[in-house]
Formats: structure tokens, C-alpha cells, sequence
């Protein structure tokens, strides 16, 4: 069974910046403010000629102090990757408070602390090290700029789901929403977007970050804010560090205006909350991280679940091919021992046994699959029964 996807838009923000790039008004807009002709953006080729690739997404939080100098942590970051020719963007949020042990540290922090050390290059290396691939370009926004953003689109209209309310007077944070209806200026926007003092803390305040980015893309896309589009670009620009380039922004902005709905999905890191030594986590998944990269990041189809029984008498077998098996992608039903352990070689059945996913692992046992007889006792549509011959593997 396949990633259950979130049915909504991957509405990341640099979507919602080339949104409000697509018609002629905004190609003239930015080409007068990046000082390159029309021609240019157009006839250049984008993305150094890629038809896919990765962009993080980094919301800096530099709201908790004056000083100008020092690097705020990153609030958001957004993995997404964009296939040109399959016209699809699917995407991978990243809690801010994952655990991770950060380039050149022998510790443990929280992602966003890597911002601090060495800015979006340093959250890059960090991220791809979470991930296991390669970022091609990021999107640095200030999450203050978002005020003058909102602002210049004369406000966004939101759902709020329960009152917010919170202060952190060192920090610099005030927070005071009513539940309901609201038309949200600059400021309660960004009281809105920052709140994460529920139960689920980091989870549903992605949630929330997506929910507002969608409002954020209706009011930029109104025609009544398309004179509005001059104002709007400067607050983008004024707070915003990428590596794209100008054609490829425009680049985007015409995929954004052509691509379907259903070919846009989004998920969470897999993992959970933890407290440790007194700390508040998100904990990764390792062991499940490969297979949403595999799906999400790299546009595989889901492999199917595995069922893996050790038949050999080996202490350790089953779980060690069960390991090698998630870090290609395969989910693992479960672990167990075989029926009798006296598997001399290794038997792979499933119901579909001439599929290239099955052979595969048939191959690596050095095997042919069998077919699973109806009845079987196992719910898994793969089961493995590793032999006394997985041991010289």
C-alpha cells in the first residue's frame, strides 16, 4: 500500500512566489527589476538544463532579535522536488525541532539550529544528510518579510480553528488570535504562521503554514491585486536569498500556472515527538525514511510490504535482511521466526511473483519467487523466509 499523501496542494512557498509571476504584467514587472529583457528570461535555458530537481524551502526566523548581524533559526523548511516533464511537485516539511546530528558536531541539536552556524548552505548539508539526497537550489525567505508581503495584498482571509493566544516577552512574541472567520493584516498573519503551542506542536503548525501560503496564492493570483504585483515583488525580493536564477523562477512560474492539482502532494518527515534530557524533540524515522524519500523525493512507485521470517536458525538473519530491505525502500510488515527453522535456502512468495519488485528481492537470495497460494496465513502481499544460505550473503 502507497504513501497516504495529503489531498492538498503542495503550496510551498516558492510555488506561491512563481504563482504571482505568471501573464505578461508580472514578466514585465520582473524583468524591469532584475534589469534582463523579457527575451532573455524567455529564450534561456532553466535549471541548467535539469527536467528534475530538489529545492529547500527556508523560513528564517530572525523576528527574536534587533540585531541585524546575527543569524536567526530556521522556522520552516520544505523540501520539494519538481519533475518538468511528468508535471509533478511533491514535497517533504521538516520539522523545525527534528533531531539530528549536524555536519562537523559530535552532538545532537535541533535542525534549525544549523542555520545558525552556517546559514541555508549549512541547513542544506544538514537536510541532505537527513534525507540522503542531493539539495540542487534553495529559497530563503525572512519570515518578517511576510508582513510586508500580506500587507501590500491589502491583508488574507482565514480560517482560524481555536483561539491563539501567547507571549514570550523575551523572545519578542505576542500572540492573540480569535477563532473564526478573520481578515488577517501583516502582523496577525504572522502571529498566525508562528504559533505552535498545541499538542502537536511543529505538525500542525506546518498545517497551518500550508493553509495560510494557500491564502496567501488566491489573493496574489486576484485580479483586483494584479496592479498590486509592482509592491508585492519588492516585498519578495527585499527577503529573499536563493540560488535560482531569474529564468528559473520564471520557469516556474509558468509550470505552477499549467500544473494539475492532483499532481501536487505533500508529507511530514516520518518520526515523533520525544522529550530527551529534558529537551523537546522530533524524532526521525530512520528505518522509514528511505521509503518516503524513494516515493516522494524520487517519484517511485510504492514497493509493496514485506513479511520477512527467519527459517535458518540464524539468531539476527530475518531482522538483518529486514534492514537491508527498508533502506531500499521495501516497508516491513514484521519480523518473526519460520514455522521450522530448517530452511536450507532462502524462499520468496508472493502473490505477484513476476513483478520487478519481487524479483529483486529474489535476486539479492538468489532465488525465483513463488507464487503465494490463496489462503495463506500471512497478511503481507510478500513473504520471506530467509534460508541458512542468507548467512554467506
Amino acid at each position: 500500500m502507497g504513501l497516504r499523501f495529503s489531498k492538498t496542494a503542495v503550496i510551498l512557498f516558492v510555488t506561491v512566489v512563481v504563482m504571482a509571476l505568471a501573464g505578461g504584467i508580472a514578466i514585465r514587472v520582473v524583468s524591469e527589476k532584475m534589469h534582463m529583457s523579457a527575451k532573455d528570461l524567455i529564450m534561456e535555458k532553466p535549471f541548467d538544463g535539469r527536467d528534475q530537481f530538489t529545492v529547500m524551502i527556508l523560513g528564517e526566523d530572525e523576528t527574536f532579535s534587533k540585531n541585524a548581524q546575527v543569524k536567526g533559526r530556521s522556522d520552516t523548511i520544505m523540501v520539494a522536488s519538481i519533475d518538468l516533464k511528468s508535471k509533478r511537485v511533491q514535497g517533504i516539511s521538516i520539522p523545525r525541532d527534528t533531531r539530528v546530528q549536524l555536519p562537523g558536531s559530535s552532538g545532537y541539536e535541533k535542525i534549525n539550529a544549523a542555520h545558525t552556524h552556517g546559514g541555508p548552505q549549512a541547513t542544506s548539508q544538514a537536510v541532505a544528510d537527513l534525507l540522503g539526497v542531493s539539495i540542487d537550489y534553495y529559497i530563503k525567505t525572512n519570515i518578517g518579510g511576510l508582513k510586508k508581503v500580506v500587507d501590500a495584498l491589502g491583508g488574507v482571509d482565514i480560517d482560524i480553528e481555536k483561539n491563539m493566544y501567547y507571549v514570550d516577552r523575551r523572545g519578542g512574541l505576542f500572540i492573540n488570535l480569535k477563532k473564526g472567520n478573520r481578515h488577517l493584516d501583516g502582523d496577525k498573519a504572522l502571529q498566525y504562521v508562528r504559533f505552535r503551542h498545541d499538542k502537536m506542536g511543529d505538525l500542525w503548525r506546518i498545517e497551518r503554514q500550508q493553509k495560510f501560503l494557500r491564502a496567501v496564492a488566491r489573493r496574489m493570483t486576484a485580479p483586483e491585486n494584479w496592479m498590486k504585483l509592482p509592491n508585492v515583488i519588492d516585498g519578495i525580493m527585499e527577503n529573499v536569498d536563493t540560488t535560482l536564477t531569474s529564468k528559473d523562477l520564471l520557469a516556474l512560474a509558468r509550470f505552477s500556472k499549467e500544473l494539475p492539482v492532483g499532481q501536487m502532494c505533500a508529507v511530514t518527515l516520518p518520526g515523533v515527538p520525544e522529550n530527551i534530557g529534558h529537551v523537546s524533540y522530533y524524532v526521525p524515522d530512520t528505518k522509514a525514511i528511505p521509503v518516503v524519500v524513494n516515493e516522494v523525493l524520487k517519484f517511485q512507485e510504492p514497493k509493496p510490504t514485506v513479511t520477512v521470517l527467519n527459517g535458518s536458525g540464524i539468531t539476527g538473519a530475518a531482522e538483518r535482511l529486514a534492514e537491508f530491505l527498508r533502506g531500499d525502500g521495501y516497508r516491513i510488515a514484521k519480523t518473526g521466526n519460520a514455522p521450522r527453522m530448517d530452511y536450507t535456502v532462502s524462499v520468496v512468495m508472493a502473490k505477484d511473483p513476476s513483478s520487478q519488485p519481487i524479483q529483486k528481492i529474489a535476486d539479492y537470495l538468489n532465488c525465483q519467487p513463488q507464487s503465494m497460494q490463496n489462503g495463506s496465513l500471512y497478511d503481507s502481499s510478500v513473504v520471506v523466509i530467509v534460508g541458512r544460505d542468507y548467512s554467506n550473503l
